[in-house]
């Protein structure tokens, strides 16, 4: 974003607000009466033109209104907004209790974050299979590659390849297979307990690297996948036909498919902070003009779920952002006490 002058930021984020808050598009006399701009008319128009050459607004009429682009979504997102990070919002401490049961936490946030947005809630549910370790095994297949498997009680396979920079002894190979499938036989994959068995006191120099270097088995999901929780559908799809948005048949399709929607936020797994799509950044084409805004929830060593709002490329960000991040860490300190 070096071509934009503080000016041209300034007045970009002007347009934006302003769209985000009305829907419709922003002219030039808007922005000398009420951006505080001390400028000259034919100076904001030329400005806008400018923003319009770089990719930052369209012209989508023959009228004198602009409206922000994907790009000049994603500017706003990434620059402006870096000056008031969105506060996360808590929807559902209140409302949980640990004994309450996973699949009923999920229903009651999906349904209180679509209800606080205004949106699509789509939160995934945990694997299936993420449950109690009914075998290990551990197999040298050549002398510097070892292959971990992890069979769950439920019939769930977990494998990984470890690569050495040197031989393994074929002993600590037999050695690792005995001990983890004494130690960590009965745990749930991601568990506290089970990493503790990783780094057991006990262990040599070697046996804890060794457990270090194949711990990974033991973060990811199993193969398979959990459920999908969908809320606030009639609300989104109406705001999406207001919008005048082309694709909302294709979404509409695509939301009937749920392996695809749970694809589609499985990519948000290994993210660390809040996950942001705009427009044309989700691969999906039929959700070119919408924005997804995601955040993972789970255990300190392994995300189960992703907590995901879908709205048109015109949203209140802060709000979503706030909204999503705040379910998911809520949903974190629930699946902490249900799983540990």
């Amino acid at each position: 974003m070096d071509d934009l002058t503080p000016r041209l930021a300034e007045i970009l984020t002007a347009v934006i607000e302003y769209h985000v808050a009305t829907g419709k598009p922003v002219a030039s006399r808007y922005i000398c009466q009420q951006g505080n701009f001390d400028l000259a008319p034919s100076t904001v128009r030329n400005e806008l033109a400018r923003l319009e050459a770089l990719g930052y607004l369209d012209h989508p009429h023959t009228s004198a209104g602009r409206v922000p682009t994907d790009r000049g979504y994603r500017f706003f997102v990434d620059n402006s907004f870096r000056e008031r990070r969105a506060v996360e919002i808590t929807l559902i401490d209140d409302a949980m209790v640990p004994e309450v049961e996973i699949e009923e936490a999920l229903s009651r946030a999906t349904g209180l974050l679509a209800r606080a947005t205004g949106l699509l809630a789509l939160i995934s549910a945990p694997s299936q299979d993420n449950s109690a370790i009914k075998h290990v095994e551990v197999l040298q297949l050549h002398p510097d590659i070892v292959v971990i498997v992890v069979i769950t009680a439920s019939g769930g396979i977990t494998k990984r390849l470890a690569v050495f920079d040197a031989p393994v002894d074929p002993g600590l190979v037999s050695w690792a297979r005995g001990y983890l499938n004494d130690a960590v036989s009965g745990l749930d994959l991601g568990s506290r307990r089970l990493m503790l068995k990783l780094v057991e006191p006990g262990l040599t120099l070697v046996e804890r690297s060794f457990m270090e270097a194949i711990s990974k088995v033991f973060t990811e999901s199993p193969d398979g996948g959990g459920g999908l929780y969908v809320e606030g559908a009639s609300r989104f799809f109406s705001r999406l036909e207001v919008s005048g948005s082309s694709s909302v048949g294709r979404l509409m399709e695509m939301l009937d498919r749920q392996d695809e929607i749970i694809k589609m936020l499985k990519a948000a797994l290994s993210e660390h902070n809040v996950y942001l799509r705009i427009g044309r950044e989700i691969p999906a084409a039929a959700m070119s003009g919408c924005s997804l805004v995601a955040a993972n929830y789970g255990l300190a060593h392994r995300n189960l779920g992703t907590v995901g709002v879908l709205g048109p490329t015109r949203m209140d960000y802060q709000m979503v952002i706030g909204n999503v991040a705040g379910t998911a860490r809520s949903l974190s300190r629930l699946v902490e006490e249900i799983y540990n």
